[in-house]
This record gives structure tokens, C-alpha cells and sequence, in this order.
């Protein structure tokens, strides 16, 4: 009788993870129940987004709770991808995952700086305060239903490629329609600087995810 070896891949730091997710997102009702509803229903209504007008929270204890768990939860479906689609880049799993926390993290992190920087110069704290709240609340939003997502792919499902494209390409189109939709209620704004815009696009919504893929591998 031939017996052959199967490789069971330890989830225990990925479990510490989705619990540590589920945390931070209990954390955040708890700080503030209202606005964390107003958050999960943003797909269907503008009232979390409108909230933010009169006032910048970007950097309030709410916003940067959800911003970790954003963090962790797309961290995880990165290093599912690098998994499924057999991207060999580190020596074991866990230093992988640590590897794109921190360079996702550093990208994250810096573009809010610069924007914040640019609209300091260009005196355009206004519409960037705004844009940046609306950006980063959608993309926090994302990272909640990626959680589902990566809970059913480390316990249940078994990832094809084409399943984790489908989803790449749809994470990609939504974000698109986030942004084109911000885009096109502040049309005449960036009408008025289409050179300046084109080139906001190219270098910090284009750029970095490129830089991010490059730095990984």
C-alpha cells in the first residue's frame, strides 16, 4: 500500500487575524454606534458621507480603527492571491503577509500624506478633505465584504485562479465607480484643472499600486 502526504497548511495566524478584524469593527460600533450604522449602509445611501461634510473626521478614532481593519482584511485577500495564483516571493506564509501589511500600509499611509501635502500647497484643503474621506470610507467598506470572502476561502472553498480574477476585476470596477463617482459631482472643479488632475491620477492613484506589486515581488 502506497501512502501519500498531504500538506495541511496551519491556519492558527490567519484565525488570530479574521478575529482580530472582527475586533477592531466591534470596536468601532462601540465608539460610535451611530455612525458605524451609517457606515454599513453606505452601498445604499449618502448619509455617512454627507456627515463628513461640515467637518473632517478622517482622523478621528472611528476613521482610524476602520483604516487598520481595512489594513488587515485586504492584506489577507492580497496574500490569498499570491497563494492561488502561485506568486512565490517570501520563504514562509507569515513573513509574505507581514511583507504586504507593511508595504500596503507604507502606501496607504504615505499617499494620505502627500495628497494632504498637495492640498496644503495648491490651497485646496477643502475638496481633498472630502475626496479623501470619501475614499478611504468606501475602500474601509470593501475591506468589510472582503471579510466573508477571505473567511470562506481559508476554511471552506478551495480558490481557483479564475475565481480570484473574477473577484480582482470586481474589487477593480468598484473602485472605479467609487471614484468616477466622486469625479463626476465635483466635474466642474476638475474641469478647471484637467493638467493638474491628470496628473494627481497618474502618480498617486496609478502609480503606487504598481510600485506595491514590484516592491512585493
Amino acid at each position: 500500500m502506497e501512502f501519500i502526504l498531504r500538506e495541511i497548511s496551519s491556519t492558527n495566524w490567519l484565525t488570530i487575524l479574521i478575529v482580530a478584524g472582527l475586533f477592531l469593527l466591534a470596536t468601532a460600533k462601540t465608539v460610535n454606534a451611530v455612525r458605524f450604522s451609517d457606515f454599513m449602509m453606505l452601498l445604499t445611501n449618502n448619509k455617512y458621507i454627507l456627515s463628513s461634510q461640515k467637518v473632517n473626521k478622517l482622523s478621528s478614532l472611528f476613521n482610524v480603527i476602520l483604516l487598520l481593519f481595512q489594513i488587515i482584511s485586504v492584506s489577507v485577500f492580497i496574500y490569498l492571491c499570491f497563494k492561488v495564483f502561485k506568486w512565490q516571493v517570501a520563504a514562509s506564509e507569515i513573513t509574505l503577509y507581514v511583507k504586504i501589511v507593511i508595504l500596503y500600509t507604507v502606501i496607504v499611509v504615505c499617499k494620505l500624506l502627500v495628497e494632504k501635502i498637495i492640498a496644503t500647497i495648491f490651497s485646496i484643503d477643502p475638496i481633498i478633505d472630502l475626496y479623501l474621506f470619501y475614499k478611504v470610507s468606501y475602500r474601509n467598506y470593501l475591506g468589510v465584504l472582503l471579510l466573508p470572502v477571505n473567511i470562506l476561502f481559508i476554511y471552506g472553498l478551495q480558490g481557483s485562479k479564475i475565481t480570484f480574477v473574477v473577484l480582482l476585476v470586481s474589487l477593480i470596477s468598484i473602485n472605479i465607480i467609487m471614484l468616477f463617482s466622486f469625479y463626476r459631482k465635483n466635474q466642474n472643479i476638475i474641469l478647471n484643472h484637467i493638467f493638474y488632475f491628470i496628473l494627481y491620477l497618474c502618480a498617486l492613484e496609478i502609480a503606487p499600486y504598481f510600485v506595491l506589486y514590484k516592491l512585493i515581488s
